[in-house]
């Protein structure tokens, strides 16, 4: 029977416990490979932090990681809150050891079984019909869902890692998200949604500016005996017309025009590429739907109407925003003091009115400004 002193015991464990020189680089490359994972998630965090515009963010992103780990193809389907269309980028030419990242022009139909199952999170492994491997992404609240391909050679997802990119890529939408929310409060009017007269004067400003956007009319509308509302019913009363106002404007406008709550009971809109005879159409189906809307005040069904005043600016006229608004601004006094509920167009020698009701049709008459 072989005996040991304590001491070769000891000396025993050391030796057992010894890394080899294979066990060492082993470490040594485990070491070195998470150094570099955290070196790209570093630099992935600043530069997709860098933005607060979604499609750069995810153009970003899409750089960044093929820089760390080549893939075939990336799509980010992102959630309606972003107001972004589903987004692939993938390789374009290669020049040295760069590689362009290019974003494909797909078709819709293309993203319709790309949907997201919200009972699951994180990353998730799959197989695409050609075989190829990848992950999905889906990102936490809702925001969406990022999905790589891997070339055919490559395997070796890394969970993980994964798990990491799409933390900080979510936080970097979440902030974008937020500073658009941000904005959105500053430009918005916040009883009817709809723009604020500051946003409204610098979009006009800068839409008058464009020739091929000319002629713009400008409809400036006024609530009729508004002040009857909040002085019968109160405050609350008065403010339910305003907002069910500004949701009128929105919905009768089309896409292209700009609807503004431009002070108190009264409101803007802004109609490119509109001339006036047109815009007198418009505006007369706005006043038969707010004259036909009722309201239900401590029981009794109350009706408003309103008056517009409309001016057309053209490209052959180099007319300010101050001397537009000016001109809707006589009509619609016109409109108010023969009689209310009537719409005014604002021309060179003449206001053209019509002098009927909005549920009496919308007969017009011409009366002389001078």
């Amino acid at each position: 029977m072989h005996s040991c002193t304590p001491e070769d015991m000891v000396s025993g464990c050391i030796a057992e416990k010894r890394p080899t020189p294979g066990n060492r680089a082993d470490e040594f490359a485990d070491m070195e490979k998470r150094l570099g994972e955290m070196t790209f998630i570093s630099r992935f965090m600043a530069a997709t932090s860098a933005s607060l515009i979604p499609q750069d963010i995810c153009a970003i992103a899409a750089r960044n990681l093929y820089d760390f780990i080549p893939y075939s193809s990336i799509i980010f389907s992102l959630s309606p809150d972003f107001d972004v269309e589903p987004l692939i980028f993938s390789p374009g030419k290669r020049d040295g050891s760069n590689c362009q990242i290019t974003r494909e022009n797909v078709a819709p139909d293309r993203f319709r079984e790309f949907q997201i199952d919200e009972r699951l999170l994180g990353v998730i492994s799959i197989t695409s019909d050609s075989g190829q491997k990848g992950v999905d992404m889906v990102l936490p609240e809702k925001m969406g869902k990022v999905r790589v391909i891997f070339d055919a050679a490559r395997i070796d997802v890394l969970p993980a890692l994964f798990s990491e990119i799409a933390g900080h890529f979510s936080r970097a939408l979440k902030n974008a998200l937020a500073h658009e929310k941000v904005k959105e409060l500053a430009s918005k009017d916040g009883l009817t949604g709809v723009f604020n007269r500051r946003v409204f004067d610098e979009l006009l400003a800068v839409e008058m500016k464009r020739k091929e956007l000319k002629p713009i009319s400008l409809l400036l509308i006024d609530l009729d005996d508004f002040k009857k509302i909040n002085d019968n019913y109160g405050h609350p009363a008065g403010d339910q017309v305003l907002a069910t106002v500004g949701k009128i404007l929105k919905e009768g406008c089309r896409g292209s025009d700009l609807v503004a709550r431009y002070g108190g009971e009264e409101f803007a809109v802004m109609l490119p590429t509109t001339a006036s005879s047109v815009a007198f159409d418009i505006a007369q189906r706005l006043r038969s739907r707010i004259a036909g809307t009722v309201f239900v005040f401590d029981g009794k069904s109350v009706k408003l109407t309103a008056s517009i005043g409309i001016a057309q600016a053209t490209h052959r006229c180099s007319d300010s925003v101050d001397q537009l608004v000016s001109r809707a601004d006589q009509a619609l006094y016109r409109a108010k003091k023969n009689g209310k509920n009537m719409t005014y167009i604002y021309t060179s020698k003449s206001v053209e009115i019509s002098n009927k009701p909005a549920a009496r049709g919308s007969q017009m008459a011409w009366l002389r400004t001078a």
